[in-house]
């Protein structure tokens, strides 16, 4: 990093993919040595159970979901233990809501992973293509067919050591 990229916080969206890992780690490479992460994950209970007796426990069976899975992030990531950072868990849509924290942290940048789910998605609307469309800051978008790539390249490797 250089001296005018550090003590700046990034914003990463985080919903247990492993291009949400990758856009995770990607992240903490960015803001060491000073800077900060504010690990963003949204989630919502479906409308149609409004009316259900049992919303409200749906609704916190979510939020118990949300953190375990931050919880696991923090207990299986080693390197975001180098790197200060914070949770926001939301209910809600996750664009508006990495966005919104984006906007709340002044972040410098948002890191998101991308499960590229193709063209017909894309049509539809996809959470990497409202951020980039809706933020602010820049946006970098880990795909997860790098990830694929990646593993192969090792594996390739591995067989040839």
């Amino acid at each position: 990093m250089t001296p005018d990229t550090t003590n700046r916080t990034i914003v990463v969206g985080y919903d247990g993919s492993p291009a949400a890992l990758a856009a995770v780690e990607y992240a903490i490479d960015r803001a060491l040595p000073d800077g900060r992460l504010v690990l963003v994950h949204a989630y919502t209970v479906p409308v149609d159970y409004v009316a259900a007796s049992y919303y409200a426990e749906l609704q916190q069976d979510a939020a118990a979901c949300a953190e375990t899975m931050l919880d696991n992030l923090e207990r299986n990531c080693e390197h975001l233990v180098t790197v200060e950072h914070q949770r926001d868990i939301t209910v809600g849509a996750a664009a508006p809501a990495i966005i919104r924290a984006a906007e709340v942290n002044d972040a410098g940048e948002i890191v998101i992973g991308s499960r590229g789910h193709g063209r017909v998605r894309a049509l539809l609307g996809s959470v990497a293509h409202d951020v980039i469309h809706r933020a602010q800051c820049p946006v970098i978008v880990i795909p997860e067919r790098m990830i694929a790539a990646r593993t192969e390249a090792l594996t390739a490797l591995a067989d040839v050591i």
